[in-house]
């Protein structure tokens, strides 16, 4: 028998998330842009998505 080992499927939605919401909340920061921090928010909400996706894949489980 060979077990596979589970790979993340949202973790990398994380990922781009995470890059995504820090690079605008800190450009919106330096800028002093407050439109920016709407990039930012969409990189909250993705990483969002990714955490939900990656917690279904394994049963609800943490």
């Amino acid at each position: 028998m060979t077990s596979q080992t589970p790979t993340p499927k949202g973790f990398a939605l994380v990922l781009a998330g995470v890059a995504i919401a820090l690079t605008g909340s800190i450009a919106a920061l330096v800028t002093g842009d407050r439109q920016l921090m709407g990039i930012a928010a969409v990189g909250f909400a993705m990483q969002f998505a990714g955490w939900v996706r990656n917690g279904r894949r394994n049963g609800g489980a943490r």
